[in-house]
């Protein structure tokens, strides 16, 4: 099946467009399933990398922070991830690809459709947890403070 075969071009846009609104919407009434197979797609892999890309202009420095290593794994099949190290500290955050050999302070796993719906503000991180879609290895309270150094809860439905 092709991806356009999976999604309208309209909502191919609105993922692809990197703007929270627009992505809401873009999901808003499509199926979970549905999603997640467009993001195991090669097009769907690229809006999850664009969406760590972006995540330092949404970041709302801390000067309580010390540098920290944050790793992200989002799980595209039960094999397949895409791994993302974020550097954040009291005034910035940096992206790269994740380093093995690094040992992250927290590392947070989330289904594909989970961090679309996180990363968009469509749904809550707690949320998430608590449906077992998230799960936390490490520093649990730096993991409480992702939705509000990201704005991810900014305008979250509940």
């Amino acid at each position: 099946m092709t991806d356009t075969k999976l999604l309208s071009p309209e909502r191919v846009a609105g993922l692809r467009s990197g703007h929270r609104g627009e992505v809401r919407a873009a999901i808003k009434g499509l199926s979970r399933k549905d999603l997640a197979a467009w993001l195991q797609t090669p097009d769907g892999e690229d809006v999850l990398r664009d969406a760590f890309r972006r995540m330092p202009q949404y970041y709302v420095p801390d000067p309580s922070l010390d540098q920290t290593l944050v790793r992200w794994r989002v799980r595209r099949s039960p094999h397949d991830f895409v791994d993302c190290d974020l550097l954040i500290g009291p005034r910035d955050c940096a992206v790269a690809e994740a380093d093995p050999a690094a040992e992250p302070k927290v590392t947070l796993t989330v289904d594909s459709v989970g961090f679309v719906e996180m990363a968009s503000a469509a749904r809550r991180g707690v949320d998430l947890l608590l449906h077992g879609r998230l799960h936390v290895k490490g520093d649990v309270r730096l993991a409480m403070r992702m939705e509000k150094l990201f704005g991810f809860a900014a305008d979250a439905e509940h």
